[in-house]
């Protein structure tokens, strides 16, 4: 059954991808129904691809074990909505997964399995390259929140 796009086509991130390209997409993403409280995937996973949120709420957060404690805390990374994605690391380097993704609501994923990127990359580079220009721009996004958070922290602590 072909995929949905319609809520990321007029999406900012989402503009630079022709027509051709969420022809392709409908075609190799699979739609994942997954029920608020679920794990999507859990750190250290195997990295199979990555996600984006057609609808609902996904939470990304690490287990910390901070010093002088005996037991992991949850600390929260951010809450991503309908439209984001997410996984995207695991897309690049097919590494584990490097936290938890939990389902804050009932939720519907559009998932990219990292073979069919693959695939991808050798039979339409021109789509592959606009994916990866749309995961560049996603981590240097939450690259420079991290910075901003950072900055914030100091202030804080100093």
């Amino acid at each position: 059954m072909p995929v949905d796009f319609l809520v990321f086509k007029d999406a900012a991130p989402y503009r630079g991808f022709k027509e051709a390209d969420w022809k392709l997409f409908s075609d190799i993403f699979q739609e994942k129904s997954v029920p608020a409280g679920s794990y999507v995937f859990k750190e250290n996973d195997p990295g199979e691809g990555l996600f984006l949120i057609r609808s609902g709420k996904i939470r990304i957060s690490r287990r910390i074990v901070s010093e002088g404690k005996r037991e992991a805390s949850e600390q929260l990374l951010t809450v991503l909505i309908a439209g984001n994605l997410f996984g995207e690391m695991a897309l690049v380097d097919n590494e584990p997964r490097s936290a938890d993704a939990v389902a804050e609501s009932n939720s519907i994923l559009f998932w990219l399995p990292h073979a069919e990127y693959v695939k991808l990359k050798d039979e339409h580079p021109s789509t592959a390259l606009r994916v990866q220009d749309l995961i560049v721009v996603t981590l240097c996004s939450r690259i420079r929140e991290a910075n901003h958070s950072f900055e914030t922290i100091r202030f804080w602590c100093t």
